[in-house]
Parts: C-alpha cells; sequence; structure tokens
C-alpha cells in the first residue's frame, strides 16, 4: 500500500517512460538470450501488475506494448495473443480492486482512529470542564422553555444539594428558592420567557439543612432548530463572597461607630503635611473640621512660636516621612479657647514607594495637661509646706537647740578662759593652753554642727539625692531633739543594725520625718505617770532588702476609729495640732519610692515604721525618679 502511494505520486509521462523503459529492456533482453515465449509472456505479465500499481492507464497501455512485443519478437498466434490480453485485463483488474479495498480499509481504520481521538479529547475536555465548574463553583444548565426540560451539569446538582438522579424542574428551582426571594426569581424567569430575552440576577437557596447559599445566575436566550426559544447559563454560589462582603460591611460599620462615638478624632495629610481629611469628633471641642483643612498643624498651634525647638524636632520627624506618636501641641477653638491636643500619626506610602501623607488620630488631653499642672502646683505646694512644718517645727525645738548650742559655747568660754590663765603663769604653761585650745576647737566644731543641722532643716531646697546612713540620721535626730526628750523626762533606746546598707535619698526631707515620728512619740507620752517613758529607735533591713526605721512609743496608742485617718490631711488628735505632720510624713515617704504605717492598740504604745527600698523605685508623686 505504501508502494502504491509513493509511485502513483509520479506524473502520467514518468509512469509511461516508466513502463515502456522497463518492456523494452524485458522484450530486447528475451528477444537476445532466446527465452522462451511462455516465459517471456509472464514476465511482461509481471511488469503490468506492476505497472498497474501507478495507475490503470499505465496498466493499459503496458498490456498493448506487451502484445506488440509478443507479436513482433516472438510471432506470437493469435490466440495466445487474445489469451495474454484477458490474462493481462483480469490481472489488472483484480489488482486495482484489491488495491481500492485496501485504500477503504485504510481510510475506515483513518476514520475509527480519528474518531476515538477526537472522543478521547471531548471528554478530556469534559472532564477539564467539570474540573472548572467545581473549582469556580459555577454549574451550567439548559432550559426549554416549551417543554419545561431542564438540563443541569454535575456541579449545578451539588449546588443546588440534590442527587444526580433527581429531575430538575422549575417547580424544584422554586422550591429550593428561599421564601423571601420566591417572588422575585419567579417574575423574572416570566418576564425573560415571555420577552424571550437574557437574564442575569442574584437570589438565595434555603437548603434543607438550613443553610442559606447565595446564587448568581445568568442565561442567554438562543433558538434551537425547531424555532423555539431555550435558555442557556451558568448558576454560580458566591455564598463565601457574600459573607466576605458582609463581614466587610460590618467591620466597616464597626470601626465607623467607633470613630463616630470616640472621643479621639482621625485625620489625613497630603505629601505638603497639608490637612486633607479631619472627622467629625472635633466639633465636640468647638473645632470646625473644615477649618483645618488645608492647613499644617503648625499654623492652627497656638504654641509654634512659645516652644520652637519642639515643632522644630516634630517637622523633622514628618519630613523625613518618620512616624510620630503622642506629640502634645496647644490650640485654640473658634471662641478662643485653648485647650491640648495630643496627636500621632504614621506615613502612607504607595504600592511603588511614593510618599502619599500621613494618617493619624488626635484627642483632647486639656484634663490630663491641666491635671499634671496641678500635680506640679501641688508638688510645690507640698514642698512649701513642709519646708514651713520644718521651720514651725524648729520653732518648737528652740529650747534643744539652744541648750544644745549654749553648751559648746560654754565650753568655749570656759576652755578660752583657762587658755589665758596658762598663759599667765611665769613662766607660761604652753602645753596646758593648747590643750585649752585644742577643746574650744572641738566645743566650736560641735556648735557649728548643731547650727547646720538647724540651717539645713530650716533651708528651702529641691529634692536632693545623696548616700545615707539611716543609723546617722537616726543619731542626728536624737541630738536635736534631745532637749524635748530631757524636758518630757523621755529616755531613748536605739537597736540600730549594724552594717546597713546605704541608700541614695534626700536626707533633709527624711530627717524630717523622723523628727515628727519623734516629737509625736513625745507627745504621745505625756500622759503617761504609771511607768518610765522610753522611745525606742530601731533599723534593719527585711527579707525583701530593703531597709525599715521604726519609732515606738508607750503611749496612749491608737484608737480603732482613728487608725485609719492617721495620715489624712488635716486630721489630728491635738488640741493645737494642724493634722499636716503625718500627712506629709506619708507624701515624702512615698516620693522616695517607700511606704510609711502605723501599729499599735489603745493605750498599748504606737510603732510608727518606715520602709525605704535601697534604690529609688516608683514614686507616687509623678515625679521622676531613679529605678531600681
Amino acid at each position: 500500500m505504501r508502494y502504491s502511494q509513493t509511485t502513483s505520486s509520479l506524473g502520467l509521462p514518468a509512469q509511461l517512460l516508466l513502463g515502456t523503459v522497463a518492456l523494452a529492456t524485458l522484450s530486447f533482453g528475451a528477444f537476445f538470450l532466446n527465452v522462451d515465449l511462455t516465459s517471456t509472456a509472464f514476465a511482461y505479465l509481471i511488469v503490468v501488475l506492476l505497472l498497474s500499481l501507478m495507475g490503470s492507464l499505465a496498466a493499459s497501455i503496458a498490456v498493448i506494448l506487451s502484445v506488440v512485443g509478443l507479436a513482433y519478437f516472438f510471432n506470437a498466434a493469435i490466440l495466445t495473443l487474445v489469451i495474454f490480453s484477458l490474462a493481462s485485463v483480469v490481472a489488472v483488474g483484480l489488482n486495482r480492486y484489491v488495491l481500492q479495498q485496501d485504500r477503504l480499509l485504510e481510510t475506515g481504520a483513518k476514520a475509527q482512529r480519528g474518531e476515538k481521538q477526537t472522543g478521547d479529547a471531548l471528554h478530556q475536555s469534559e472532564a477539564y470542564l467539570a474540573q472548572a465548574q467545581e473549582l469556580s463553583r459555577t454549574g451550567s444548565f439548559g432550559w426549554k422553555v416549551a417543554s419545561g426540560e431542564i438540563l443541569w451539569s454535575r456541579e449545578t446538582f451539588r449546588i443546588f444539594q440534590c442527587d444526580a438522579a433527581t429531575k430538575p424542574t422549575m417547580q424544584f428551582v422554586l422550591q429550593r428558592t428561599h421564601p423571601e426571594d420566591r417572588a422575585a426569581v419567579q417574575r423574572i424567569l416570566e418576564q425573560a420567557s415571555d420577552d424571550e430575552e437574557d437574564y442575569d440576577h442574584e437570589y438565595r437557596l434555603l437548603l434543607p439543612d438550613g443553610s442559606v447559599k447565595h446564587l448568581h445566575s445568568l442565561a442567554r436566550a438562543v433558538r434551537d432548530a425547531s424555532g423555539n426559544i431555550e435558555f442557556v447559563g451558568a448558576v454560580t454560589d458566591i455564598t463565601a463572597t457574600k459573607v466576605v462582603e458582609q463581614e466587610l460591611r460590618e467591620s466597616e460599620q464597626r470601626f465607623r461607630d467607633y470613630a463616630e462615638t470616640a472621643s479621639d478624632w482621625f485625620w489625613e495629610s497630603g505629601p505638603d503635611h497639608r490637612m486633607t481629611r479631619v472627622t467629625d469628633p472635633a466639633n465636640a471641642i468647638g473645632i470646625v473640621s473644615s477649618r483645618l483643612i488645608g492647613q499644617v498643624p503648625w499654623e492652627f498651634a497656638a504654641d509654634f512660636e512659645s516652644e520652637p525647638e519642639k515643632w522644630r524636632q516634630f517637622r523633622a520627624t514628618i519630613d523625613a516621612h518618620l512616624p510620630f506618636r503622642d506629640f502634645v501641641y496647644r490650640t485654640s477653638n473658634e471662641i478662643g479657647a485653648s485647650f491640648y491636643v495630643q496627636a500621632s500619626g504614621k506615613p502612607i506610602f504607595d504600592g511603588s514607594g511614593k510618599f502619599l501623607g500621613y494618617r493619624g488620630g488626635a484627642a483632647d488631653v486639656s484634663s490630663a495637661v491641666r491635671a499634671k499642672q496641678a500635680e506640679q502646683e501641688l508638688r510645690e505646694v507640698k514642698a512649701e509646706l513642709a519646708h514651713v512644718t520644718r521651720v514651725t517645727t524648729l520653732g518648737e525645738l528652740t529650747a534643744s537647740i539652744a541648750h544644745e548650742i549654749n553648751q559648746p559655747l560654754a565650753g568655749v568660754i570656759a576652755n578660752a578662759d583657762a587658755c589665758i590663765r596658762w598663759l599667765q603663769h611665769d613662766p607660761p604653761d604652753l602645753e596646758a593652753a593648747r590643750r585649752s585650745v585644742e577643746w574650744i576647737i572641738d566645743d566650736g566644731k560641735r556648735a557649728s554642727e548643731v547650727i547646720l543641722r538647724v540651717r539645713a532643716l530650716a533651708k528651702k531646697t529641691d529634692f536632693e539625692k545623696v548616700s545615707l546612713d539611716v543609723n546617722d540620721l537616726a543619731r542626728d535626730t536624737i541630738a536635736l531633739v534631745h532637749r524635748e526628750l530631757s524636758s518630757h523626762a523621755v529616755s531613748v533606746r536605739t537597736n540600730l543594725a549594724p552594717n546597713l546598707p546605704k541608700i541614695f535619698r534626700d536626707r533633709i526631707q527624711l530627717q524630717q520625718v523622723m523628727i515628727n515620728l519623734v516629737m509625736n512619740g513625745i507627745d504621745a507620752m505625756d500622759s503617761v505617770e504609771d511607768c518610765s517613758r522610753e522611745l525606742v529607735i530601731r533599723s534593719s533591713q527585711n527579707d525583701s532588702g530593703r531597709v525599715v526605721v521604726a519609732v515606738t512609743d508607750c503611749g496612749i496608742g491608737i484608737r480603732p476609729e482613728v487608725a485609719e485617718r492617721l495620715f489624712n490631711p488635716f486630721f489630728t488628735t491635738k488640741s493645737a495640732g494642724l493634722g499636716m505632720g503625718l500627712s506629709i510624713c506619708r507624701s515624702i515617704v512615698e516620693a522616695h519610692g517607700g511606704w510609711i504605717s502605723a501599729s499599735g492598740k489603745d493605750g498599748f504604745g504606737a510603732t510608727f515604721e518606715v520602709v525605704l527600698p535601697l534604690q529609688q523605685e516608683e514614686a507616687c508623686d509623678g515625679v521622676p525618679r531613679l529605678v531600681a
């Protein structure tokens, strides 16, 4: 078959030339070789059959030439020539018939192979389509309006949650449609079929398990071979999209509610830092949002000129397109009222990194700023009051101070007289005079130390932290109030722990606390007559490493109704007291990161205990402290 296809592709002249050459060669060969007639005729017949593969015309010419050759070269009889001719025609006919059947069989095989390939491709295409429909959650359908016949793809059955054996009908579709959408769906389908027009709509399904699906259905109206209208379309499950849209709407509404109900407001600015958007809550404090649009912050700030360094740093930050947080500035509203704004913002950029401006929030912090200012003023008042209290305490200790100073001064005078006498001897007793001068120096130092302690208490100073030994503080306090202790017949017993670590505190303020506690103990024992009046001062270090100083008296104790109010301002149990001593003590101790407490029972004395950390912990007055 392949040979036939190849040779038949030769042109007719080539076929004739090839046949003539083959017959001529055969004829001359047989003639000169004296081949017999029968063999020569058989050879001619083979050549004719071969030429018949090229076509009927070539074979016919070959038969004629073969007959001429047999007659001319071999003098064949007429009957022989007729028989040869008939045999050639029959052979050629049979050969052509076989070739024709072969071609028909080959054509049929090709058609079968083509049909199989087409079927395989169609099956693969259908599989791809089914997979694509499942991935996109889109099913296809056909609806013949005249007969009511509906055809669904496998994905459409899945969308409607029914078995593929279910026969889809319009009644079934409407039955699965959500009751709230059913009338609208029916109206759309009826109108589309009446007008013979395409349709596109969304609706919901209410499935047997109670779940709801959102569908998007669209179809095109076409005519079939009979001229009847049918709709070919697709239905997509858009439930996930609807859920995301609903969540997005709820999220937007939620943040819109936050923005509308918050006391803060939100703003946006462009690349030139000019305001492009300010939300309405700014109106609540008297700012008209529209007035800020187009302005840069320093144009409506009231402290731009008074605090240039703050604004210079702010402008450097936003010019560098850096985020900023809690920037506080002062401005005024429409009626001229001054208030403080705290703003935070972050830079925004597009996908290519181009700076678009800032987006942020702001809040009215006037109350907080003014509260902080009030706290500062209160601290200043407390410091002034503490100073007044110290001076008042010094007034109460005048006799004790005078006694402490008089003693060394008397010694100075006595030793000076003695020194003169020693020098008046003949010869002068220089050694004795020298000892008298040394005693004068010692007494002068004692008097100087007393004056320095008094001056420190009377001096109005800022908070100054120094390395401090609480045992030395206790001894200095006893020296300052020595006269008061003696005049009230109070003895002092100390139980000071050795080698206590030093604390980093303000000496003057803590000594004021110590003096106040000792003086309170002396006052508490005024009415004690049946036992000795003893004041005990102890120092120690607790388990957490803090230093503890305690002052214990054996006075009237603390009544239960008084215990909770001891440290309140202006509360006092003394007839002539101001009620500020213990309150100031608590403020001082808490400012140093510690605490003060009182314990005791009515009639059994009282103990006031001060606990101080070695390093500065968080203070309660808001003043920045060193934190360990």
